[in-house]
């Protein structure tokens, strides 16, 4: 609680946005206009500095007019900055990690939907312009993939393997008393690999496939610009309020009855900025850095020219989201006997955000997102079984937006879910999983999320079914064929942010702010009583009116066209006499779950 308030006050007490000139670069050259005269000359301002966080981060107002504090906020701007870790504990030196190799000293959040700041990016591109200059990117480059068959045969894998090996040590990914032993593709190299991945933003499993190899290949100075313009990229789109990403090809007759194709708005408004700041290639990119220190970047904003908006765009947009859930297959995942059902599917479900616009419904974005399916749950006899988490069908809309989510575990939760290893002092040792329940990037709702629900009649309540549509970490249940949620439709978190944020930006919301909570919970795992203790359910918005949703029934595959109501035992285990217990009925117990069974499974 003290080092949240102490960055709180950390980043309140920073010089505002209000005392510093805009940067504009004109022929090639610097210059520093007011903010007035910026807007003036039709630029909009880019926020490039380390005080920047999406949209559904913001402090916004009651009605009244308080300022309603966003307390995740300063948390996403710690982990952003590489200050602090996701339990707020200060991040570690090189110096201190030298020593514990378990340490770690930068976050590497992007891939979770924390990008770094433009400071973390600065530091990195100065330390990486004189590193790793004994290894051969070349060698690496003659591979397209790595066997996962260890020790290699094959002489060109081998010297690309060593090539690799030396890499991550030069860039700081395996720590220097790391047990790797060389040539293998042990525990320690393996973590190394994992922390290249997500230093990268490369959604993958530890395994040396194609896109991971490939990164490997580049130099370090080439990555970083890679990270760069995903950076600049999410700022460019925050402040150009856009969604089209080209997820979609469609067409649509404007207000003259033409036909209009519809335009890649976030790679447009990236390009603009990356060449009009002069960013556009790892050589000017270090260029800049060099020429701004690192405390240009408490307050930095830059005034960038955007092409206008479609005419489409208003401050209040018509929005609708449909979700197709694809194929669905209610099929146990094993028979009577133990033997797997099938359960291949070939259409995936999508999330499509559309806009009405002169009776037409323009598709904006089109995403991958999830359904319920079998998963595993604990039942009132202490044995785990599956149950079929549906994802339900029908109309809907969205009401509530909530930042920082939290997702209160139902009992039917697996205990061993919510406890984790946590390295205490240089000592490992069970605590409290609260990366599971939230608020963070890691937890069963994400970093935002959207209720799916049937609004009531005359005066009665929503009819809530647990579902939600919201950010995720699980990002191989999004990517993989048999990638399945527990009921709700998962978002990246990145994507999850860019889309609530322009919801919010483009919708009548009203600011609820903090949702007081006031829970706690104690568990039995193994031999040790836990506490949990959550005071608050996120950072809330409410949407008036609602935001229309609907979910497609989508293609039934299998034997059964309806879900089982009850369990189904799991192939092995031993279960006691007697009948299957009854599952509890609750919203978030039939649609809600762990999100960190895929990696246990």
């Amino acid at each position: 609680m003290f080092r949240t308030l102490l960055f709180v006050l950390l980043f309140t007490l920073r010089p505002s946005h209000a005392q510093e000139r805009v940067l504009v670069i004109k022929d090639g050259q610097e210059q520093r206009l007011e903010e007035p005269a910026a807007r003036a000359a039709g630029l909009t301002l880019v926020d490039l500095s380390d005080r920047f966080s999406p949209y559904i981060f913001s402090e916004g107002q009651a009605e009244n007019g308080t300022l309603l504090g966003n307390r995740y906020r300063a948390i996403f701007l710690g982990l952003a900055g590489d200050l602090t870790d996701a339990d707020g504990q200060p991040l570690v030196s090189e110096k201190q990690r030298a020593k514990d190799p378990s340490s770690q000293p930068h976050n590497y959040l992007e891939l979770y939907g924390i990008p770094p700041t433009l400071s973390v990016l600065r530091a990195r591109f100065l330390e990486d312009e004189s590193r790793c200059s004994d290894v051969d990117f070349s060698k690496i480059r003659a591979v397209t993939i790595i066997p996962s068959k260890f020790p290699l045969k094959d002489p060109v894998a081998l010297a690309a393997f060593e090539e690799i090996e030396k890499r991550l040590r030069c860039e700081g990914l395996l720590a220097p008393r790391a047990r790797h032993l060389p040539g293998r593709f042990d525990d320690a190299l393996r973590e190394a690999l994992v922390r290249f991945q997500h230093k990268n933003k490369i959604y993958d499993g530890a395994a040396f496939r194609k896109e991971t190899v490939a990164a490997l290949g580049r130099t370090l100075l080439e990555n970083d610009h890679q990270a760069l313009v995903r950076v600049v990229t999410e700022r460019a789109v925050a402040a150009a309020d856009v969604l089209e990403d080209g997820t979609t090809e469609a067409t649509y007759l404007d207000a003259h009855g033409q036909k209009q194709s519809l335009r890649n708005l976030a790679a447009e408004a990236s390009q603009a900025a990356l060449q009009q700041l002069g960013l556009d290639s790892p050589a000017l990119a270090l260029t800049f850095f060099k020429r701004h220190p690192a405390a240009d970047f408490a307050t930095l904003r830059a005034g960038v020219r955007f092409a206008p908006p479609p005419e489409y765009y208003a401050p209040h947009m018509d929005l609708s989201v449909e979700i197709d859930r694809g194929d669905v297959i209610y099929d146990p995942l094993f028979d009577e006997h133990g033997k797997p059902n099938n359960q291949t599917r070939h259409h995936f479900p999508s999330l499509t955000v559309r806009v009405r616009y002169h009776d037409q419904q323009i598709p904006l974005v089109r995403w991958r997102t999830t359904i319920g399916g079998w998963r595993s749950d604990l039942a009132s006899n202490g044995y785990e079984y599956f149950r079929y988490k549906g994802s339900d069908v029908g109309p809907r809309v969205w009401r509530n937006i909530v930042a920082g989510p939290v997702w209160i575990a139902p009992n039917s939760t697996p205990v061993r879910t919510l406890v984790k290893v946590k390295n205490v002092r240089g000592m490992n040792q069970l605590v409290v999983n609260y990366d599971e329940v939230g608020p963070g990037y890691l937890s069963a709702y994400g970093l935002v999320a959207a209720y799916n629900v049937v609004p009531g009649k005359e005066g009665k309540p929503d009819w809530d079914n647990g579902v939600r549509v919201h950010g995720s970490s699980e990002y191989r249940s999004m990517f993989n064929p048999d990638g399945y949620s527990h009921g709700c439709h998962r978002l990246v978190n990145h994507l999850a942010e860019r889309l609530f944020s322009f919801i919010l930006r483009h919708r009548t919301m009203r600011v609820e702010g903090d949702q007081p909570l006031g829970f706690s919970r104690q568990f039995l795992w193994k031999d040790d009583v836990y506490e949990m203790r959550l005071p608050t359910r996120g950072y809330r918005y409410l949407l008036d009116p609602p935001l229309p949703v609907t979910v497609l029934e989508g293609n039934i595959l299998g034997k059964l066209k309806k879900p089982m109501a009850g369990y189904a035992p799991k192939p092995g285990v031993d279960y006691p006499p007697g009948p299957m217990p009854v599952p509890p009925d609750s919203p978030e117990a039939r649609a809600a779950g762990t999100a960190r069974e895929e990696e246990e499974e």
